[in-house]
């Protein structure tokens, strides 16, 4: 199997197939960011996530790590997604933020809390029904 083909499965698994069509349509429609999506198709897919050594929770928990200390939110969001989808418990997650807590700060942790909690409330994973998302840490 090709990179490209790899790439494609894994996106697949992870996103979806309209999500990872779309991904795929970018890499090869030869417009402005085709190359860039491909080499995210091939390599970072095709290649990274399809390796063996972690699983895949490990992988979306490692990536949402990163995500938060880049203040990536967007980013954030997409594995938070991917990894619920495939399973990880949400305490987990939010387990991981306190533990990066000491070593990114409060302002990084923040800065991923809104896309959090609006995952949370969409997906209906709070107990409280009045739930309305995070409001802020101040």
């Amino acid at each position: 199997m090709t990179p490209r083909e790899q790439g494609k499965a894994i996106t697949k698994a992870l996103m979806g197939p309209e999500r990872s069509e779309r991904l795929a349509d970018a890499a090869e429609s030869r417009t402005f960011g085709a190359d860039i999506a491909g080499y995210a198709l091939d390599h970072v897919f095709g290649d990274i996530w399809a390796r063996d050594g972690l699983d895949q929770p490990r992988r979306s928990l490692i990536t949402m790590s990163v995500m938060v200390a880049m203040r990536q939110p967007h980013e954030f969001g997409i594995h938070m997604n991917i990894a619920l989808d495939h399973g990880m418990p949400l305490q987990e997650i939010e387990e991981a933020l306190i533990q990066m807590l000491p070593y990114v700060g409060f302002p990084a942790i923040s800065s991923v809390l809104q896309v959090a909690t609006k995952i949370v409330a969409d997906r209906g994973l709070d107990k409280k029904g009045d739930y309305a998302g995070h409001r802020g840490l101040l």
